[in-house]
């Protein structure tokens, strides 16, 4: 709540303005019923028909600014509520980016989604329109009674008996909306969910004739969708159906006792008109109450699961330190790290990566080669030991300055949805020239395939490089780690998607790059074997380690894996 006081705090000037309009339209509709019941005792029931235009023009003029005025305080409203939304949504959405990877184990995209888009609505347009009509519904009914009790207290008894019956009936209501409204919050983080996983994962589901069945999953979280709806709707029936049939009997009983004056004379034909179009006043916000309070349900429901967002605390935090000059150096001293059931990925890894060496790393899947990616990155923390670049604990930096000396290629190719050029220059937020984007393109022999492209390295690709094969797609990638210009490059089988001619010409413009700090995970042998040092892991502890030439000599599971990758070379071994 106290979120969004401080950004209804940025907008007062739109409540303001809505707060006025709204004074100044509730105060002219009342005004009306008094002009009309002029007209019927003076110019009607006393004969002065002279005076009939003296009194309608007026009515015309109040009923043409109380329409501005209602005109201009829902405009105000809806702004409110874009405001709303925009202020919300841009919070969560930084604290988002700002989370760690455990955070999104923990969180899917459909469902980040949803809380993104179909949740800040709800928040917004309850926190801008909704609020400022049920305010308008409180004045309008406070002030319109008023003017009932000073034309005939009698008259205004009907309302006032059956009004609080009906606000009663609406809040004893209000609970099961709330729970409905939560329930169908998550039905449609569901469905989002379905939905992306099964369209980012088109051609596998193409693939394995899996279209049934993905259209069953989405159907099941479609259909408690549908029944939750359902079941809002019915209570909303629910409180409609007795509400109007209250406000239509306030309406008849103020008609039945302002007639029953009138015929003793207590009472004008003009003040039972005023009577009746007061009360009918007082009908149209009963009826509202009961959706009012429907979207306040709705709202709070949505609240609670942003606000589950915005208030978690990531594990990975910011230092206090700040790197001074970006470096290569990387070291691991003494690294375990253990996961939630105390089994150990990595156990005990140490080395040391200066500036402008490279490092292989190899190992089984599941040994934990891409874990000391991870590390390195500081996208998690180890539990015992420490990550160091020039000495100092990645943990004291902030993560700007932990991450800013170090690129990653992965196997798992990110690509936006934008010109080749665009993905290229992420690193360097567009500040590299044309030629040196080619020449990192040149590098990761890409340049020759970009400049076929239809609009050359301005060739707009799809997201996550729709349009571009397997292969490309992991050279751009590579071009763009070459692009960044940071000291140490870290590629995670980057080459795995290539052709064996391709890998060596991408291998042979790395081993070109003397002055960048290399670490490369691989399985073949072919891609560490010109690195100053290799690891060889093996259930999350390093096995073996040494050059090329040394872990041939040594006989162990490195040369095994390169007998298994050579068999042609066993006799010259």
């Amino acid at each position: 709540m106290r979120r969004l006081l401080k950004y209804a705090r940025r907008q007062w000037k739109l409540y303001l303005t809505s707060a006025v309009f709204m004074f100044v339209g509730i105060y002219f509709t009342a005004l009306g019923p008094r002009y009309i019941q002029k007209i019927i005792d003076t110019c009607i029931v006393d004969g002065k028909g002279e005076l009939f235009f003296s009194i309608a023009i007026p009515l015309i003029v109040v009923y043409i600014v109380a329409g501005i005025a209602n005109y201009i305080q829902e405009f105000s409203s809806d702004c409110i509520s874009s405001a709303m939304q925009r202020c919300l949504r841009e919070e969560t959405f930084r604290s988002i980016l700002s989370e760690d990877q455990y955070f999104f184990r923990d969180n899917n995209p459909g469902e980040l989604m949803s809380r993104t888009k179909q949740d800040i609505e709800t928040v917004g347009f309850t926190t801008g329109f909704i609020f400022m009509f049920f305010l308008y519904i409180v004045i309008h009914v406070a002030y319109i009674t008023y003017c009932l009790i000073r034309i005939n207290p009698g008259g205004a008894l009907p309302a006032l008996i059956i009004m609080p019956v009906i606000a009663v009936l609406a809040i004893l209501s209000e609970p099961k909306g709330d729970k409905l409204s939560d329930k169908r919050s998550d039905d449609i983080a569901d469905m989002n969910q379905s939905a992306t996983e099964t369209l980012g994962g088109i051609r596998t589901v193409k693939a394995f004739g899996m279209e049934k069945e993905e259209s069953k999953r989405f159907d099941k979280s479609h259909r408690s969708f549908f029944r939750h709806s359902l079941k809002l709707d019915f209570l909303w029936a629910n409180w409609i159906t007795p509400m109007e049939a209250l406000a239509r009997i306030m309406v008849y009983l103020a008609v039945l006792f302002s007639g029953i004056q009138v015929i003793r004379g207590k009472m004008t034909l003009g003040q039972l008109s005023a009577v009746t179009s007061y009360t009918s006043e007082l009908s149209w916000p009963m009826m509202e109450l009961g959706w009012l309070l429907t979207e306040f349900a709705a709202a709070r429901a949505s609240l609670r699961k942003i606000s589950k967002i915005l208030d978690a605390k990531p594990r990975i935090k910011d230092g206090p330190k700040s790197l001074e000059k970006k470096s290569g150096d990387l070291e691991f001293d003494h690294v375990t790290l253990e996961v939630a059931d105390g089994k150990k990925v990595l156990d005990d890894v140490s080395f040391h990566l200066k500036p402008g060496k490279t490092l292989g790393i190899m190992g089984a899947t599941g040994s934990g080669k891409s874990t000391i990616a991870n590390l390195a990155m500081r996208f998690i923390d180890p539990t015992s030991g420490s990550v160091k670049t020039n000495g100092v604990d990645l943990r004291d930096l902030d993560l700007k300055s932990a991450r800013s000396s170090k690129a990653i290629v992965t196997q798992d190719i990110f690509l936006f949805s934008d010109t080749i050029v665009s993905n290229l220059d992420k690193g360097q937020k567009g500040l590299l020239t044309q030629e040196e984007l080619e020449d990192a393109a040149n590098d990761a022999a890409a340049h020759e395939f970009i400049a076929k492209l239809s609009e050359g390295y301005d060739t707009v690709i799809g997201e996550k490089g729709v349009g571009l094969s397997g292969g490309q797609k992991q050279r751009v990638s590579i071009a763009r780690a070459f692009a960044s210009k940071r000291p140490l490059l870290i590629f995670d089988d980057a080459t795995s998607a290539l052709d064996m001619e391709t890998e060596k010409n991408v291998q042979k413009a790395i081993r070109h790059h003397r002055n960048l700090t290399m670490m490369i995970i691989a399985h073949r042998i072919s891609a560490v074997r010109d690195a100053d040092e290799i690891i060889i892991l093996e259930h999350g502890k390093i096995a073996e380690r040494g050059t090329h030439d040394e872990l041939m000599a040594k006989r162990g599971i490195y040369y095994k894996t390169y007998m298994t990758q050579y068999p042609d070379e066993m006799e010259a071994i």
